[in-house]
């Protein structure tokens, strides 16, 4: 309840809720992060390929943002 709370928020307060959205690509790999130095789990360079295709997507959606303005 309490992070659906905030989600909500965040959304509320956020100018432009697209670069709100664009974060929820990302918390899968933060958890992923803190899981590896909590819990000292491995992460496989799978996992790295995934994040570097995820942020590519991303930055490649922010330049079209750019190009429509």
């Amino acid at each position: 309840g309490v992070a659906f709370l905030c989600w909500s928020l965040a959304l509320g307060f956020a100018p432009n809720t697209s670069r709100v959205g664009n974060l929820i690509f990302l918390a899968p790999f933060l958890s992923l992060i803190l899981v590896h130095y909590i819990l000292g789990e491995s992460i496989y360079s799978t996992t790295w390929v995934g994040l570097l295709l995820i942020i590519a997507g991303l930055v490649f959606q922010k330049l079209r943002e750019k190009e429509n303005l």
